[in-house]
């Protein structure tokens, strides 16, 4: 069984709860990731294939990102977005599973567009910020 991820933006509940975490993070605008942001952060990972389970909109939306020609352990990654809302639309997204290294790199991409993403794991971790 893996460790399902949640990625949320900076806004006011976010930060709230870091305060109550006493975990920093840096006073910028975020937002969530439109639909073509996360498809353009996945073509923007060098040694990484992907393929896309796109059931239209107000579906649910996979990603399956996969390390190209990796020997031994391979990265793997499954992004989910629940209810998909169009390419120009915000994504609230998750990892069903992944590797958290891959995850980040992932979130690194999309952080320039979109601003600073917090990334939680349900096995009780502490948030990360992740900045780009």
């Amino acid at each position: 069984m893996g460790i399902m991820w949640v990625v949320w933006p900076l806004d006011g509940d976010m930060t709230s709860y870091l305060d109550s975490q006493e975990i920093d993070y840096p006073e910028v605008p975020s937002r969530f990731p439109t639909g073509r942001e996360i498809q353009e952060g996945l073509r923007g990972l060098v040694g990484y294939d992907f393929e896309i389970n796109d059931n239209g909109l107000s579906a649910i939306w996979q990603a399956m990102i996969t390390q190209a020609g990796a020997a031994g352990k391979l990265e793997t990654a499954l992004l989910e977005i629940t209810c998909y809302s169009g390419d120009d639309q915000p994504q609230k997204l998750i990892f069903e599973k992944g590797d958290e290294e891959l995850i980040k790199k992932l979130l690194r991409l999309l952080i320039p567009r979109c601003g600073p993403l917090v990334l939680i794991d349900d096995a009780g971790g502490a948030p990360q910020v992740i900045l780009a």
